[in-house]
């Protein structure tokens, strides 16, 4: 009988503790950083200036997004988040196609000689506006600058942020789990 009593008891005390001390289960299940408040960007202001056929801005709408600024020249942390979010998006398989890379260029990188990785079929690239890097910067908190990667919901809600060095396995994980998820995109 008291064992049938505490099974009705315990739940209500651990609930009532937990919601006295929150800060022993901020565990969260996803890898990146969430981007709170949610901010949207518009699909016009990502593709504002495409670097390459205009069929990109097509690509682009109705899918999430792997965003990636360079804010100068593809130094060996862009090109190693760039081969990163690549092989991440192959490891999507069959998911391939809800997803699209994104890579927003500054002027100043635009001028000078783009490294072999980057010329990729998979990924499409655009001029990187200061509104936009504004937007992204308030969004993260700090720089966007080489390695950091911005996960865009179909939407164009910035979902998630991924530090320079981030680890792929993790970042399709949450993709995954995302696209498992959404009923959009």
């Amino acid at each position: 009988m008291i064992v049938i009593a505490l099974t009705a008891v315990i739940p209500f005390a651990l609930a009532w503790y937990y919601s006295n001390h929150p800060e022993l289960i901020d565990k969260t299940s996803n890898y990146g950083s969430l981007i709170l408040p949610a901010r949207q960007l518009g699909h016009a202001q990502l593709m504002a200036a495409p670097l390459g056929p205009v069929s990109g801005m097509e690509q682009i709408k109705g899918r999430w997004l792997l965003l990636q600024v360079a804010s100068g020249p593809c130094t060996a942390v862009c090109v190693e988040a760039l081969h990163k979010t690549h092989q991440g998006w192959l490891m999507l398989n069959k998911e391939m196609p809800r997803v699209q890379r994104l890579l927003l260029v500054s002027p100043e990188a635009q001028s000078r000689e783009v490294p072999e990785i980057v010329k990729d079929d998979a990924l499409v690239t655009s001029g990187l506006t200061p509104e936009v890097l504004q937007a992204l910067t308030s969004a993260i908190g700090k720089s966007s600058g080489d390695g950091v990667v911005v996960l865009i919901d179909p939407l164009a809600n910035l979902v998630l942020w991924y530090e320079a060095g981030f680890d792929p396995y993790k970042m399709v994980k949450d993709i995954k789990h995302l696209l498992k998820a959404s009923q959009i995109g």
